[in-house]
């Protein structure tokens, strides 16, 4: 058997098995609020599951991979920030936003600052989203060709068509069963190939010798290209700004109790050390084991193709794909709620019945998934460049609404508005001038929102006790 038949046959039962849960998951949903978020009934595996799952997309295999083949160890900065994000997460904000009982992201910025507020931030949660979304369709039309040679357009409806399946009928209980399934996927697909290179090149002391051999910087902390202020860069894009990308924060409200959402964070950055190590081996040891690959989305089908057993490879696309499908199912979700939910019920027909938000939102998702598939064809970065730009500008609107507004009662309406535009246009000036003096638009922006945040609010009418009380009741 051709290995292109094993890695595809491998492919398809994974994605139509994941179909298949979706459709028997989906039969039970009834009402909004479950397809939303599970009622908050999400306990600390398939939490942890789906916030892993979310988090390690298709960037985190395809593009990181050949990231770490470029750079070498300099390369492991730009997952310092997720394993940031995930420990804050633990220590302090789940457990914080959980409290306060929202449903989405755009509901808690509604009751926290205000409905302009919550709108300005829907606008930005949708571009936000079906961005991302594009980049997981542009990854999957990357490796899928690399098994089989087929239209990018017939692939991207395949894949769609999988999206929209159990994201659809499930909501977020089958998004976050499915993901949880991914995520494990993920972990073991990525170990084995490990395991196997490091067997191949007899260690890991004889893979840093080898890297030490090819170029010094490969086994430092630092390099010529990734320098510490590019470092940091990455810790702000990841560390902060993933405070501002809803379809993590959105993780945080679905737990069944405020405890549990806070240690389901805990276990997910348990995971991610599991997932990134292991990644790290293949990215280095690829560039010792198959030299000469210069495009960073080509290194990982390239390694998979020539370097693994074909049953092995499978697994690894696999494991691919599931970052995929995890990462689009919650951004299609959230695309759709945040246009039914926050934006159509809240602004248009607030008196929307439950039958009606149910199948409206089931096909705006369809819509949605459409407008991603369309928009994969009109984009030309770097798979990791979409998606940490995306992150960057939701980031740099809304990351301070969590991190010091969930916090600090002192905030006012005014502050937070004027955060929201200031965090966004700076980030967005700061990429349309080339980043100046090296400093990263998720340093720039963020560091912006936060300051104009805390600036604003100091001079602006504070809120009252009654719009307080809910977030802050000991306090006020």
């Amino acid at each position: 058997m051709a290995k292109e038949t094993i890695y595809i046959s491998i492919v398809i039962l994974f994605m139509v098995g994941l179909g298949i849960l979706g459709l028997l998951i989906g039969r039970s949903i009834k009402d909004p609020d479950d397809w939303v978020a599970a009622s908050q009934s999400l306990g600390i595996i398939p939490l942890s599951g789906t916030y892993f799952a979310t988090i390690v997309s298709a960037t985190s295999i395809v593009s990181y991979t050949g990231y770490y083949y470029l750079n070498g160890w300099p390369g492991m900065w730009n997952f310092g920030g997720t394993l940031l994000t995930s420990f804050l997460a633990a220590l302090w904000v789940a457990k914080r936003m959980r409290e306060y009982g929202d449903t989405t992201f755009p509901e808690y910025i509604s009751r926290r600052f205000g409905k302009t507020h919550s709108l300005l931030a829907s606008i930005v949660i949708l571009i936000g989203s079906v961005t991302l979304l594009s980049a997981q369709i542009t990854a999957a039309v990357v490796v899928i060709r690399a098994i089989v040679d087929w239209n990018p357009i017939l692939i991207s409806i395949l894949v769609l068509i999988v999206f929209v399946l159990f994201t659809a009928v499930g909501g977020m209980l089958a998004v976050a069963w499915t993901d949880t399934i991914c995520a494990y996927t993920i972990i073991i697909g990525v170990w084995a190939m490990a395991i196997n290179f490091l067997i191949k090149l007899g260690g890991f002391g004889s893979m840093m010798e080898g890297l030490h051999q090819i170029n010094p910087q490969y086994v430092s902390a630092f390099s010529d290209a990734i320098t510490p202020l590019t470092a940091l860069g990455w810790l702000a894009t990841w560390g902060i700004c993933n405070f501002g990308a809803p379809q993590f924060v959105g993780r945080f409200l679905s737990a069944t109790t405020p405890e549990s959402a806070s240690k389901s964070q805990a276990i997910t950055a348990l995971m991610l050390g599991l997932f990134i190590t292991p990644l790290l081996i293949v990215g280095l040891g690829g560039r010792l084991i198959l030299p000469g690959i210069e495009h960073q989305d080509l290194v990982f089908n390239s390694l998979v193709t020539e370097t693994v057993h074909p049953i092995l490879g499978g697994l690894m696309f696999a494991a691919v794909i599931a970052a995929i499908i995890s990462t689009a199912d919650s951004l299609l979700l959230l695309a759709s709620t945040t246009f039914t939910r926050d934006i159509w019920k809240e602004f248009i027909k607030p008196e929307m019945e439950s039958n009606f938000e149910l199948n409206m939102s089931r096909i705006v998702t369809i819509i949605i998934g459409i407008i991603g598939v369309v928009l994969t064809f009109m984009q030309s970065d770097v798979i990791q460049s979409i998606h940490a730009r995306a992150i960057t500008l939701m980031g740099s609107s809304m990351a301070m609404l969590v991190l010091i507004g969930a916090f600090n009662k002192k905030i006012t309406k005014a502050g937070a508005m004027a955060s929201m535009i200031a965090g966004f246009i700076v980030a967005s000036i700061w990429y349309s001038l080339g980043q100046p003096y090296g400093i990263s638009p998720a340093l720039a922006g963020p560091i912006s929102s936060g300051l104009v945040m805390i600036i604003v609010s100091s001079f602006t009418k504070p809120m009252t006790k009654e719009e307080l009380e809910p977030f802050f009741p000991e306090e006020v």
